[in-house]
């Protein structure tokens, strides 16, 4: 195994079942967004959102694997890289649509679609992908996953919220429209205290991964925004479409990531590191994308 899998981690495995329940509260959220009105304007207007996903989901992994084959030379970097592209869009991606000039409806269909579509395809194309390299197949062999704990993560973090989310504001949607904000506001500010103590108690260690996981990393995203606009462009989609698919491409739910990786990976510093750079590198560079876009108007 790589010595930069060796760098010491220090993280408290009491605290994964936390994350892994604030990132349920977060993808409940996100499933409060999810109206009937909603799925009918994708099924009328299917056109961004299905080349949105296919991107997002059929492409970008892809495109990690490469990197991460090609451009490191430490499987668990490989691995991380893995991890976040095969999660669903993340909640701050609908709010930076907004502020981009873009789509919000493309991009709120998007993100809730995908996180619908997660609950299968990102434990599957992690394991296919992985499965392809080598140096990161072996890692996945040598570590023991329990299939109950598998089902649990993934009902916690994904399936119960989800659920949750579609029938509360199916049901009572006035009280969907009610809490949404707050149960978003809550859970992003107890998963954001959390993870400042896993960045402080491991501050060194990071400081040592960001100089191999970085450049991948910023690599990898750069790459998530041109997909996005130039697979929209072929596509014909207008502007506005447009940013809403590289936003939604490129900005992963950097929590879910984090929290199957300290869930299933808690000895692996490098992809913690890469979830936690994916998250830093799409708050500034994204967030800087999104106010350029501000001043341009979209056609």
């Amino acid at each position: 195994m790589d010595d930069i899998n060796q760098i010491p981690f220090n993280f408290d495995p009491r605290i994964g079942m936390i994350v892994g329940v604030m990132v349920g509260f977060l993808v409940f959220a996100v499933a409060l967004d999810l109206t009937r009105e909603q799925l009918l304007s994708v099924l009328k207007r299917p056109k961004a959102p299905t080349i949105g996903l296919v991107a997002q989901f059929g492409i970008l992994p892809a495109i990690a694997f490469l990197v991460g084959l090609y451009l490191t030379k430490a499987p668990s970097i490989a691995l991380g890289l893995l991890l976040v592209t095969c999660c669903p869009g993340g909640a701050l991606s609908n709010y930076l649509t907004g502020v981009a000039k873009g789509d919000v409806a493309t991009s709120i269909s998007m993100t809730t679609i995908s996180t619908l579509f997660s609950i299968i395809l990102t434990p599957v194309l992690f394991a296919f992908w992985a499965s392809l390299n080598s140096s990161t197949l072996a890692i996945i062999q040598n570590i023991s996953m329990d299939p109950q704990r598998v089902i649990i993560t993934l009902l916690i973090m994904l399936v119960i919220p989800v659920t949750a989310g579609m029938l509360l504001r199916a049901k009572r949607p006035d009280t969907a429209n009610r809490i949404r904000k707050a149960v978003r506001l809550i859970a992003g500010i107890v998963f954001a205290v959390i993870v400042a103590m896993i960045i402080g108690s491991n501050y060194k260690s990071l400081a040592l991964l960001a100089h191999t996981a970085l450049f991948p990393v910023v690599l990898t995203f750069i790459i998530a925004v041109g997909l996005g606009w130039g697979i929209g462009s072929l596509a014909g989609l207008m502007a506005a479409e447009r940013r809403a698919v590289v936003i939604e491409v490129a900005f992963q739910n950097v929590a879910l990531a984090i929290g199957l990786g300290i869930t299933f990976f808690p000895s692996l510093a490098g992809i913690a590191a890469v979830s936690i750079l994916w998250g830093i590198v799409h708050l500034t560079l994204g967030t800087g994308l999104a106010l350029l876009w501000s001043r341009i108007k979209s056609k």
